[in-house]
This record gives structure tokens, C-alpha cells and sequence, in this order.
């Protein structure tokens, strides 16, 4: 069967292998589509990180055993373990343990036994493949809302409306916060605005702060999610955040270390929460925001290739032309 694999930084490829076999309590799912997250980008494209490294994780296909249609994630915890019991699911050892295999891009995949009854979960009929395909992202946004509650009428900045920032728009708006999205790209803070985003701001204009302000009250953003966190994004946050309020580094990339004012952190009551992966509990409520109306995702992708023609789809979200790729069969 065909599986995307990376060996060398810059550089992914479509290689022969044997199909898995399912062990006991195994569930063998083909692929239909899998979706290419910006941990996939840096995978490939970091010289850091180690090669041969194991891409995708945005999943949806058809179970082999039943023929239902099934969207699948990649990762889940010990529920007994201490990490779980206190609330850190997501930094279970075992969770970080667990994949899929081969990897999403692959023409089957296997989902062993000790995540199946988890990450496995099956689509609604009237969802297509190309909404469910973003249950994972969805639940990684929930997971950062469960940490950071949002109260209907909380000022929600959102720094970064790539992929996974516009995911954050509808959502906010579902729990009755007023949005600012911030780009440095015009045409995807006017996707963000069909999406529902209250007002927007080009990060260059400088008038973040003053926006927030002024659906506030003059207080500023309840909370600002950062979807690309470095020292420009982080300046920007301390700029925008009320006193008492909470930033959120929601997407980062390990670098060198980046300054940060503490005094003004610690003198404002500012609340550093980060957010890493997804729950199960936030893939089934994922799956049920899909279902129902405002949530019609698959209008973010741009473009759709197979696993031939992947590493067009991977050069173009690298370069910054396109926004959601999807890679099918």
C-alpha cells in the first residue's frame, strides 16, 4: 500500500509498504482523507527534529471490520494515571506514547487496541468526509477552552487566523464571546469576518489594543490566543489583555528562548495557559459541534491532493499559499 513518509528535512514521499495487521481489539481503518497540520509542517521542515519522523494524524475513513465511516486521532491517556486524575490528560506518558500506524497519510491504518475505544469515533451521516476530517483540530481548540473557560460576552482576541485560528471564530462565537481575529494577511482576516469575527485588525496597524478596548469597556481582551507565539505575538498580548486577564501560547514551535516582560505579568495578575493536544472526551464533543449548524469547515480548505501529488499540497502550506490541505488516496 502507499504511505507519505518524511526522511529527510524539506522532502516527503510516497513509498510501498506492506499493510498493517490488526492484533486483538485493533481496528483497521482506509484512509479517505487526512488533514495536514502545521506539527506535520514542522516535522518536515525543521532541520532540528530527528528523520525519519511519522506524519498525520487528521483522520477519517471507513473501518474495515464494520464499513462505518469513522474520524480518528492519534493519541490517549492512562485514565487511571495520576496526570489524568488531576486534570493533565494530555501529559500522560502513555498518551504521548500512543500513535496510529503507520501514520495518517497511509492507504490503511492500523488504531491499536489501547486507544481504539477512544480516538476512534464514528461520523453522522449527513457529515461529509471533509468537515469530520477536522475533529482533531476542533477538539485541540476545546481542550484550550476547558483550560481557559470563555463566559458569554468575554473579548476573545485571536492572534494568527491560519487554519487552526480560524477554527477558533466559530467557536467562540458558539460560547457567546465578541471576536477580534488578527492577521498579517488581509484575505484571512475576510474569511474570518464571514466566519463571525466581531472586528479585525491587521497585526502591522498597531490598533489591536484599541479595538479590544473598545468592545470592553475599556478593560481590553478577556483572553488572546496566540496561534503563532514568538516575542512580536507575545508584545502584542501584554499590549491587548486586560489586567486579570489570560494569554493563551496556543501554537508554538521550540526556538530559541523568547523575552518576556514578568514584572508586567506579575503586576497585572496575567495568566500564562497553555494548551497541547485534545482529549477524548473533546473528540466526541468535537464531532458533535460538526454535526450541527455554524460548523461547516470544509470551506477553510484550499486544496485537496492525493498522496502522488502530496508533497505539492505540503510545498504550498510551507510557502504560505495555501491555507487547509487535505490529502485523500
Amino acid at each position: 500500500m502507499k504511505h507519505l513518509v518524511c526522511n529527510n528535512t524539506g522532502h516527503v514521499e510516497v513509498v510501498d509498504v506492506p499493510p498493517p495487521s490488526a492484533r486483538p481489539g485493533d481496528i483497521l481503518v482506509r484512509m479517505a482523507a487526512c488533514g495536514v497540520c502545521g506539527t506535520d509542517l514542522m516535522k518536515v521542515y525543521d532541520a532540528t527534529m530527528a528523520k525519519p519522523v511519522q506524519l498525520g494524524h487528521e483522520i477519517v475513513g471507513t473501518r474495515l471490520d464494520t464499513g462505518l465511516r469513522v474520524a480518528v486521532a492519534h493519541h490517549a491517556p492512562d485514565a487511571a494515571s495520576h496526570y489524568t486524575r488531576r486534570g493533565s490528560p494530555t501529559q500522560d506518558p502513555t498518551f504521548k506514547a500512543t500513535n496510529v500506524d503507520p501514520g495518517g497519510f497511509a492507504e490503511v491504518i492500523r488504531v491499536p487496541a489501547d486507544i481504539a475505544p477512544h480516538t476512534v469515533i464514528p461520523i453522522p451521516d449527513h457529515v461529509p468526509d471533509l468537515r469530520a476530517v477536522f475533529m482533531e483540530p476542533l477538539a485541540c481548540c476545546l481542550r484550550a477552552v476547558e483550560r481557559v473557560p470563555i463566559v458569554k460576552g468575554d473579548t476573545v482576541a485571536i492572534v494568527g487566523v491560519g487554519a487552526i485560528g480560524l477554527l477558533f471564530v466559530p467557536l467562540m462565537k458558539h460560547l457567546g464571546a465578541q471576536v477580534i481575529a488578527v492577521d498579517v494577511r488581509a484575505d484571512r482576516l475576510d474569511v474570518a469576518k464571514t466566519w463571525g469575527a466581531d472586528d479585525i485588525s491587521l497585526a502591522n496597524d498597531g490598533d489591536l489594543p484599541a479595538k479590544a478596548r473598545a468592545l470592553s469597556h475599556k478593560r481590553g481582551a478577556d483572553v488572546v490566543i496566540l496561534t503563532a507565539t514568538n516575542a512580536a505575538t507575545l508584545r502584542l498580548a501584554l499590549g491587548t489583555v486586560r489586567d486579570g486577564g489570560t494569554i493563551v501560547p496556543f501554537g508554538v514551535k521550540p526556538g530559541p528562548e523568547t523575552p518576556f516582560d514578568f514584572w508586567q505579568i506579575y503586576r497585572r495578575e496575567i495568566s500564562l495557559v497553555t494548551s497541547y493536544s485534545a482529549t477524548p472526551q473533546g473528540l466526541a464533543r468535537a464531532m458533535q459541534l460538526l454535526s450541527g449548524p455554524g460548523f461547516e469547515l470544509e470551506s477553510l480548505i484550499s486544496h485537496t491532493f492525493t498522496l502522488d501529488e502530496a508533497g505539492q499540497g505540503f510545498d504550498l502550506l510551507h510557502q504560505a499559499k495555501a491555507s487547509k490541505v487535505i490529502i485523500t488516496p
